[in-house]
């Protein structure tokens, strides 16, 4: 209130309105209306006769546009657009009028700022590429340069109302585009550590943001506690771009992206719970709770049923195109958000968390391209949304945060962040090094920015305090999170050793996938290739990462991120076609353990110059049917001891047995005493690393020795 009224502009007005003053009650509200700038909302008094309906309703209405005006004046020029799709009090238990009166747009000013954040958003992906320096990072920068405080060229207070639409339906086409990349079969493996990171990050984030918030900044309680719910959420927004940079196992990319576009929805709810608490001033959350639940309950049939119709329409229309079906899938997201927000505000979110999830491991037809789109899409949408948020920061509030500012975030990260990950990965299957990184990265999303402004301007009539530090710490958190943590997540990933053991297998048939499951039971992330759009189905169904396109495409090598893999399986029964695609993977990729399924024995020689392993169906065979006649060696051993005992010899065809014998745990409770490696005979022991192609002898129970061929062989 204090610099409000240093720029001279505060004022105290009071309006009354009466039946019979329609003569002068245009006057009056135009009079309001160039003067309500200036008003703060909790000095603006206007008293009607009737809430309902004749010049009571009107003067309401009123009322609500020099609210919505004032709101500007407390945030700074530039508010933060608040995600609500309603007005700020479109709340539960509030019934405010939305304001019916805004300035128009000038299209100049629209058409500059647009300019801004195409212009940013090509430049952070080229940069990006080129420097290590995070997408999201440029973007708020760009914000920063051309908004409020830098060149001015976009006005956030003129934009205000476009901003708000621009960023409600921007979060909400990329938490769809989210929920489409999260495999269900991943996901089931880590839901248990999802589903506590979102339960009890709604709980343990806000507890550590509010402490910190009131200690260190000395922010009220009730304020603490917003400030707490604000920053509990990730989103896909930063945590997209940041995997696109980072290597990760599959494992951590599922739980991250998982916490992050799951917790979106729930936060924003929680936030707003939160806030009806404190405008109301009590303790009686039936209210809200009830409101909350009734969000949850319509996003979820509106997702599901939207991904059902997609689906539908799918079956119903044979031969869709690519372009067709990627408009399809955008525009049934569109219209699945704005239904779910006219039924109920706020539960948009939670409906396209569902749809994208289920749309995301749906069997649509040309899914490459489809994802292609959409990617090509949430770029110029993160674009905005960081860029449009970050014109309207104050820089000077900023600098009034440091470095106590530094204090709370280190607090959030170095405190809440590491002991929600111990909590929600107690008894999991994820190792000490995943929970490690898990602990460190965890950079806050637009959604807090969006929701920001929202509180701000609604508690403070409430608070009796000005709600641009609030704001202010909340983008400190979020841009201060997204630079620190993107610039070591790649240095900490190779040193925790967390990065993809990925093996591409270039051929989706039978074999293919008999193999991808093999693999994927190790605990190895595997990505199939194949033309046959059969078999790629069929892959998918399966719940493989599947690239649909010619084996022998340098860039179909490229999407299945070939380069960045340790093996390389190629599964084709085509001899030529196999030695072209091993030649190409060598030079091109620089993929050094190559194994070929080679059908003629004849060409086996030349795949060996290349350097690649080969596995010939005919040789494995003979070998072994020559196993189950049984050898004399292996009779004489097996006379020498009990008839519980046995040996057999097993063909190692499994690539994941390409490792130290004592690393394979089918091999525990058994005895290898033979390998034989081409004309080679050598004594193994436990550092002994296997090839594909051994042939090795294994003594022990039957019992272990069905394990132990289990782990050796793909015909386990």
């Amino acid at each position: 209130m204090a610099r409000l009224q240093r720029t001279g502009v505060a004022r105290e007005r009071r309006l009354r309105l009466v039946p019979g003053e329609r003569a002068g009650r245009v006057r009056r509200w135009e009079e309001l209306r160039s003067t309500g700038r200036g008003i703060c909302a909790d000095e603006l008094r206007v008293s009607a006769p009737a809430a309902g309906g004749g010049v009571g309703a009107d003067c309401e209405r009123a009322c609500g546009a020099v609210r919505a005006r004032a709101s500007n004046r407390i945030l700074g020029r530039g508010a933060l657009p608040p995600l609500l799709i309603g007005s700020p009090g479109d709340g539960p238990g509030n019934s405010r009028s939305r304001p019916e009166w805004s300035d128009p747009v000038e299209v100049d000013v629209a058409l500059r700022a647009l300019a801004v954040v195409g212009g940013s958003a090509v430049a952070a992906q080229i940069i990006a590429r080129r420097l290590p320096i995070p997408v999201p990072v440029i973007l708020l920068a760009c914000g920063v340069a051309f908004g409020r405080d830098g060149l001015g060229a976009i006005d956030t207070e003129e934009l205000h109302d476009l901003i708000r639409v621009i960023v409600v339906l921007a979060v909400a086409l990329i938490v769809f585009e989210g929920g489409t990349v999260l495999n269900w079969r991943l996901l089931r493996v880590v839901g248990p550590v999802v589903r506590n990171l979102v339960v009890l990050g709604l709980i343990v984030t806000p507890i550590v943001g509010a402490v910190a918030a009131h200690y260190a900044l000395g922010f009220g309680w009730r304020l603490s506690i917003l400030f707490g719910a604000l920053v509990c959420v990730t989103g896909p927004s930063v945590i997209t771009p940041l995997l696109k940079s980072v290597r990760v196992n599959d494992r951590i990319r599922t739980t991250l992206m998982g916490e992050g576009i799951i917790i979106d929805p729930f936060g924003a709810l929680l936030t707003l719970f939160l806030l009806q608490v404190v405008l109301a001033q009590s303790l009686n959350a039936a209210g809200p709770a009830w409101w909350v639940l009734e969000r949850v309950g319509i996003g979820l049939v509106v997702g599901a049923g939207g991904a059902l119709a997609i689906w539908g329409v799918t079956r119903v229309v044979k031969r869709l195109s690519s372009r067709e079906l990627s408009l399809l899938v955008v525009a049934g997201a569109v219209i699945a958000f704005a239904m779910a927000e006219s039924l109920a505000h706020e539960s948009g979110l939670v409906a396209m968390v569902v749809m994208g999830i289920a749309a995301g491991n749906l069997n649509l037809p040309h899914r490459e391209s489809l994802n292609d789109f959409q990617e090509s899409v949430v770029v110029f949408l993160v674009g905005s949304v960081y860029v449009l948020l970050a014109a309207g920061i104050d820089l000077g509030e900023l600098r009034d945060l440091f470095p106590k500012g530094l204090i709370v975030v280190g607090a959030l990260a170095l405190v809440g962040r590491p002991l929600l990950v111990v909590l929600s990965s107690w008894g999991s299957s994820l190792n000490w090094r995943e929970r490690v990184f898990l602990s460190a990265v965890a950079p806050r999303g637009v959604v807090a920015a969006s929701l920001a402004g929202v509180v701000a301007f609604e508690a403070t009539p409430v608070l009796a305090k000005d709600g641009g530090p609030l704001v202010a710490m909340v983008f400190v958190v979020i841009a201060t999170t997204i630079a620190v943590q993107s610039a070591y997540a790649g240095i900490l990933s190779r040193w925790l050793k967390v990065y993809p053991m990925t093996t591409v297998i270039a051929g989706a048939g039978a074999t293919g996938r008999h193999l991808a499951s093999k693999l994927a039971s190790s605990g190895r992330d595997v990505v199939l290739i194949d033309s046959d759009e059969a078999s790629v189905t069929r892959a998918r169904e399966e719940g493989f990462e599947v690239v649909l396109g010619d084996i022998g495409s340098i860039e179909v090598m490229r999407k299945a991120k070939l380069a960045d893999a340790t093996d390389f399986v190629i599964t084709t029964p085509d001899d030529d076609r196999a030695l072209l695609v091993a030649r190409l993977a060598t030079t091109e990729f620089g993929c050094r353990n190559i194994i070929a399924r080679v059908d003629n024995p004849v060409n086996a020689t030349v795949f060996r110059d290349l350097g690649v392993t080969v596995v010939s169906p005919s040789e494995a065979t003979a070998a072994e049917i020559a196993i189950a006649l049984g050898e004399p060696q292996i009779a004489g051993l097996l006379a020498a001891v009990e008839e519980e005992f046995e040996a057999i010899q097993v063909i190692v065809t499994n690539p994941a047995a390409a490792v130290p014998i004592e690393a394979i745990p089918g091999l525990k409770s058994t005895l290898a005493v033979l390998l034989r490696r081409g004309a080679l005979s050598i004594m193994p022991n436990g550092k002994t690393r296997l090839q594909v192609g051994d042939s090795l002898t294994i003594f022990g129970r039957s019992a272990d020795l069905a394990r132990a061929k289990a782990a050796l062989s793909l015909e386990g």
